[in-house]
């Protein structure tokens, strides 16, 4: 199996511990995914991640994703566009998978228990929140 081999996005969160997916929620009709993020662990949703038009997205418990924890810039890091090796190129390489054609690329979210991986062609927006606890 391929090495995973991620970038790490430049972004509005300068800081995190122990840091939470809280939830995500998909609108279709606006085709948008929003992702509620604890930067600290705590239970107060600090940020929002938004991806517009993602052609696909999965959330996994981090157990399930031991392959990406071999690389050092995922373990101490927390959004990320993988460039190689991740689940854009494994669907790509199963056939009958046609988003890397099209030129989408695949972005994770990770969280000290859940992680979210996105299908996108466009970078998250990344805003401040007030929202409490989902």
């Amino acid at each position: 199996m391929a090495m995973i081999k991620a970038r790490i996005l430049e972004t509005i969160v300068q800081d995190f511990h122990s840091p939470v997916v809280a939830g995500l929620n998909y609108v279709g009709k606006a085709s948008q995914l929003i992702i509620y993020y604890c930067s600290n662990g705590n239970e107060e949703v600090d940020y929002e991640i938004i991806f517009d038009s993602p052609r696909g997205f999965k959330l996994l418990d981090e157990g399930d994703m031991h392959d990406y924890w071999e690389s050092e810039i995922i373990r101490n890091n927390w959004l990320f566009e993988i460039e190689s090796g991740g689940w854009l190129d494994r669907a790509d390489a199963s056939g009958g998978f046609i988003s890397k054609a099209l030129g989408f690329r695949e972005f994770l979210i990770s969280g000290i228990d859940d992680c979210v991986s996105v299908i996108s062609n466009t970078d998250p927006v990344i805003s401040k929140t007030a929202l409490s606890s989902l």
